[in-house]
C-alpha cells in the first residue's frame, strides 16, 4: 500500500475565525510497501492492471483497505518560524517539528458498479472546499485552483458538476449555474443570477454554513514573487536521503543509474553527478561510476546530518505478523503431499491472506494420496512477480517440478525479488538446488531453518504446520516463521549482502 500526502498547504479556520495552516496525510494501516525495480518492470508487461485488480480483489473479499487520516497544523502566527517556507509545495514539514495528529480513518468498502460513469467521469478540483477549510498562498495550489476547474470544463463540459458521481450528496445545488451543453437537471424559475430584483436564490450566508474567504490582513508591498526561502533547494533533499535505510539508499542509486543508462547526452551525466554531490557525495560517486559520468571528488555542500521520521518505508512496518491480503502461491504437480498443501492453505487463509494454487496444468492435479485439486492457474499462465511469497509442499511431485523450467524459475526469481520462500521435506532439496548459494542454509532431518527469508523444514506436516497462539520475530515453528517473513514484506538483507547479484532473475 502507499501513503496519500497532500502536497499543498491549505488553511483551517475555526469557529472563532482563527486560522491555522494545514497539510493532510493518509497513512495505510497495513504499512507502506513497494515493488523492487526488476519486478516492477516485469509486471508492467505481465499484468498492467495488477495494482487495480489487487485493490478491487481486497474490497470484494471484505478486506477493506484503511488509511489513518492525520493533519499537521501550524498556527498562523508561527508560519515564519521555520527555515523553509511552509507554502512551498516542494518542502515537507518534518514531523519532529510539526507532528501528525491522527483524527480519522478512510476506508474503501465498495467497488464501483460502472467504470466509465464512476471513475472516468470523476472530476476532482482543489477549489472545491467545505466551510472551515480555505486556501493558502501556496503558488502551486493557486495554479491548481484554476487549472483543475478549467480541465473539467474541457473534459466533461460546463455541467460536469451535475453528473451523478460529481454532484453533491445533499439535494441542493446552486440555481445560478444553469443552461449550457449537456444540461442534466431541469431548473424551475426564471431567475438565474444574483443579485436580482426578486431577492431569490441568494448565496448561503456564512453563519448558515456558506463559504467565506478568510479576511487575511495585508501590509507592505504586494508583488509577484516568492520568498527567499523558496530558493533553498538542497537542505530537504539531504534530509530525505539521510532518513532512508541502507537498502533504500541503494535503491535510489540503482534507480538513477537505470534511468540515466537510457540517456546518450554526456552533459546530462556530468550535471547530474554535480547535483547529486550536493545531496550526498557517495551517492554521486556510485551513480557517476555506473553511468559513465565524471566522478565528483568533493561534496557540493556540507551535509547537515539531520534526519526526519516518516520518510523511510521501513518505519511503517508493523510489529505484528500482519499478512492480510498478501498473495501467496502454492506450487504443485501430480504426486504432491495433500496434507501439507491443505494445512498450509488453511493456515494462511485464516490469517486473511489470499492463497492461489499454481499447478502443472489447470485441468486437475492429483495428490500422492489420490485427492484431486483444481489449480487457480498453471505455470505458463502466471509468474512469481504477481505474488508476495511462495510455498512448495513435499511429495513425489518434485520429480515433475525439477523438470519444469518455469517452476524452477519461480524459486530463483522469488529469491531475487527478496520474497519469502518456504518448503518442507522433499521440497527442501528442490529449493536448495534452485537458489544454489552457500550463504543460504536449509533444514536437515527434523530441523526448521530460516535463512535470508527462506524457511525450510523436515518432519511431520502435522507438526511443521501447527500454528501457535502468538507469532513474532522469535517464533521457532515452521509455519510461524513463514508467516512472520511474509509480514516483513521482503528480506532486504539478501540484497545488502550481495546475494541477489548472484541470482539470474
Amino acid at each position: 500500500m502507499m501513503s496519500g500526502f497532500g502536497v499543498n498547504t491549505f488553511c483551517l479556520v475555526n469557529a472563532e475565525g482563527k486560522r491555522h495552516y494545514v497539510k493532510f496525510h493518509f497513512n495505510p494501516e497495513l504499512g507502506v510497501h513497494s515493488l523492487v525495480w526488476d519486478e516492477a518492470l516485469k509486471i508492467a508487461g505481465q499484468d498492467p492492471d495488477f495494482h487495480r485488480k489487487d485493490l478491487m480483489d481486497a474490497i470484494d473479499a471484505g478486506q477493506y483497505p484503511r488509511w489513518k487520516f492525520g493533519i499537521q497544523v501550524i498556527p498562523e502566527e508561527k508560519m515564519n518560524d521555520f527555515e523553509f517556507d511552509i507554502e512551498d509545495a516542494t518542502k515537507i514539514w518534518p514531523e519532529e517539528l510539526v507532528p501528525i495528529q491522527y483524527i480519522g480513518q478512510l476506508e474503501l468498502n465498495r467497488n464501483i458498479d460502472e467504470y466509465f460513469t464512476q471513475t472516468e467521469q470523476v472530476a476532482f478540483c482543489t477549489s472545491h472546499l467545505v466551510p472551515g477549510i480555505d486556501f493558502s498562498n501556496d503558488p502551486l495550489l493557486q495554479g491548481r485552483n484554476f487549472s483543475y476547474f478549467d480541465t473539467q470544463l474541457s473534459r466533461l463540459g460546463p455541467n460536469w458538476e451535475e453528473l451523478p458521481i460529481n454532484r453533491p450528496v445533499c439535494p441542493y445545488m446552486s440555481l445560478v449555474n444553469r443552461d449550457g451543453a449537456m444540461k442534466h437537471r431541469i431548473t424551475k424559475g426564471k431567475v438565474n443570477y444574483w443579485p436580482n430584483r426578486y431577492s431569490t436564490n441568494p448565496p448561503t450566508a456564512p453563519e448558515k454554513g456558506g463559504f467565506a474567504t478568510y479576511p487575511e490582513k495585508q501590509q507592505g508591498f504586494k508583488t509577484r514573487g516568492l520568498s527567499d526561502k523558496f530558493n533553498e533547494h538542497f537542505n530537504q533533499a539531504q534530509l530525505f536521503y539521510n532518513s532512508l535505510s541502507p537498502i533504500e539508499k541503494q535503491h535510489v542509486a540503482k534507480a538513477f543509474s537505470f534511468e540515466l543508462d537510457h540517456c546518450d547526452e554526456e552533459i546530462v551525466y556530468k550535471r547530474l553527478s554535480e547535483r547529486l554531490a550536493v545531496v550526498d557525495l557517495e551517492l554521486a560517486k556510485t551513480v557517476a561510476k555506473n553511468v559513465g559520468g565524471d566522478t565528483p571528488t568533493e561534496a557540493g555542500k556540507p551535509n547537515h546530518g539531520k534526519t526526519s521520521k516518516g520518510l523511510s518505508q521501513l518505519e511503517y512496518l508493523s510489529d505484528e505478523a500482519q499478512i492480510a491480503t498478501r498473495r501467496i502461491a502454492i506450487l504443485i504437480a501430480d504426486g504432491f503431499d495433500y496434507e501439507s498443501y491443505v494445512k498450509m492453505k488453511e493456515a494462511l487463509q485464516k490469517q486473511n491472506a489470499f492463497v492461489f494454487t499454481i499447478g502443472s496444468q489447470r485441468q486437475g492435479v492429483t495428490a500422492e494420496s489420490g485427492e484431486k485439486v483444481t489449480p487457480d492457474h498453471h505455470f505458463p499462465g502466471m509468474r512469481s512477480t504477481l505474488f508476495d511469497a511462495v510455498f512448495v509442499p513435499g511429495g513425489k511431485h518434485m520429480a515433475i517440478l525439477a523438470k519444469n523450467g518455469i517452476a524452477k524459475y519461480w524459486i530463483t526469481e522469488s529469491f531475487a525479488h527478496l520474497k519469502p520462500i518456504a518448503g518442507i521435506n522433499e521440497a527442501v532439496d528442490f529449493i536448495r538446488k534452485q537458489i544454489n548459494l552457500d550463504a543460504v542454509e536449509h533444514a536437515a532431518s527434523g530441523e526448521v531453518v530460516e535463512s535470508y527469508g527462506v524457511v525450510t523444514g523436515r518432519g511431520s506436516p502435522a507438526e511443521l504446520l501447527q500454528p501457535s497462539s502468538e507469532i513474532g520475530r522469535d517464533s521457532k515453528g515452521f509455519l510461524d516463521r513463514f508467516i512472520w517473513q511474509i509480514s516483513r514484506h521482503r528480506n532486504w538483507q539478501r540484497e545488502l549482502d550481495g546475494l541477489v547479484d548472484e541470482i539470474a532473475a
